[in-house]
């Protein structure tokens, strides 16, 4: 299998940073390949970001915790005509301006030096569903581009919380009368066509955090370990949290990307993907430790380092989410474990509870959720929300209640 998709797909898994043109003919080949720019991307902003910290310091709100939280929030609120100036990561008096009439055109408390996350998150979903045809389909722009995207929200909400009418019983054909043919020209309901008879949709991960992030935001604020009363929506909050910290970590590596545009890159995300498939539908079927060694065992065939691995799969995992891709998502996932970072194991428990880009296992996604605590209790860095303290023990109160 893997041979065969490194025949298909060869050609079009050339990163554009320039490397020495041969066949490849083995997985190790295959994943150089398909993630050689990263790498060497990853690597020279690396090298570029530590010269800058030399030279800069700079102060931000703990609400905007990172340069890239900070960048991400002003092209958003700048692209919905809030204004919050040029666009360079560092939150000043424009920035909070901006954020107050953000709030104030949503209905939130207005205080610009309190933006809270279910506000960046809901603010940060609609920029990525207009950016992503949003803008397109509606052909609005600015604040009505926005509350067109929280009116779509509601009103799928409410679709889908609303009684379905129930259809009145036909009358009961009896002998002494028989029962009326319809007209020639007379068409029945039944025999009208439908495109998506029998058809299944493939769940929208970015759909379902935007419709969470609206009930957070109804809720006035993310669940805490104080007022939790639905486990299962905590744990959903959290891992649309999770996501988004995920999704702006992996987008602050690929601003330091060289020579690849963001098309590009993604196009190599996607075959990264395909090519991680397998390992994604293995997490339904095997055991953590299954999964694990068998992720391990591609990589130690790629010859690539753990380091550059990881640097990739943390892009690629931004991206997969981006485009909610669930093979890119989750497989990046999965070998950011296998190369030695097992907080991203909360991730996969995620998916695996609720079932987005895997059939949905809640007796396996414990065995992720428990590793990926156990790790942090011994020490491991804490990837999402590191500042929240009360974090770990969330999940852990949400897991034990959600069983």
């Amino acid at each position: 299998m893997i041979l065969r998709l490194i025949t298909t797909l060869g050609i079009a898994l050339s990163f554009a940073v320039t490397a020495p043109q041969t066949a490849r003919a083995d997985a190790g080949d295959f994943l150089g390949g398909a993630v050689v720019g990263g790498v060497v991307g990853y690597a020279i902003g690396k090298d570029q970001q530590k010269k800058k910290t030399q030279r800069t310091t700079r102060t931000y709100r703990p609400s905007i915790p990172s340069t890239t939280q900070g960048a991400q929030t002003q092209t958003a609120l700048n692209y919905f005509g809030y204004n919050a100036g040029r666009v360079d990561g560092q939150v000043g008096s424009g920035t909070r301006a901006a954020i107050e009439r953000y709030q104030a055109s949503m209905g939130y408390p207005i205080n610009g030096y309190d933006f809270q996350p279910y506000q960046y998150d809901f603010l940060m979903q609609a920029y990525y569903w207009a950016t992503n045809g949003g803008q397109a389909t509606t052909q609005l722009a600015g604040q009505p581009l926005l509350m067109a995207y929280r009116q779509q929200q509601l009103s799928g909400s409410a679709l889908a919380a609303a009684p379905q009418p129930q259809a009145e019983a036909a009358p009961v054909a009896t002998s002494q009368e028989p029962e009326p043919v319809p007209d020639a020209g007379e068409t029945t309901s039944a025999s009208l066509p439908t495109l998506f008879s029998g058809g299944t949709a493939r769940p929208s991960l970015a759909n379902r955090c935007s419709a969470v992030m609206l009930q957070t935001s109804t809720n006035g604020g993310y669940t805490t370990l104080a007022n939790m009363s639905d486990p299962d929506f905590a744990l959903s909050e959290q891992f649309c949290l999770a996501r988004s910290y995920a999704m702006a970590r992996g987008e602050d590596l690929m601003q330091d990307i060289q020579g690849l545009t963001p098309d590009q890159i993604a196009t190599q995300c996607d075959s990264f993907g395909e090519m991680l498939e397998p390992q994604v539908v293995s997490l339904s079927l095997n055991t953590k430790t299954e999964a694990e060694t068998q992720m391990r065992k591609l990589a130690l065939d790629s010859g690539l380092s753990p380091e550059d691995l990881a640097a990739t799969s943390k892009v690629c995992l931004a991206m997969g989410y981006r485009q909610d891709n669930m093979d890119t998502a989750v497989g990046s996932a999965l070998m950011l474990v296998a190369m030695g970072e097992p907080a991203y194991g909360e991730l996969i428990g995620h998916h695996l509870r609720e079932g987005f880009g895997v059939q949905e296992r809640r007796d396996l996604a414990m065995q992720w959720y428990d590793a990926s605590l156990s790790a942090l209790d011994a020490g491991s860095e804490a990837v999402f929300l590191p500042s929240q303290a009360d974090r770990p023990q969330l999940l852990r109160t949400a897991m034990t209640a959600a069983q």
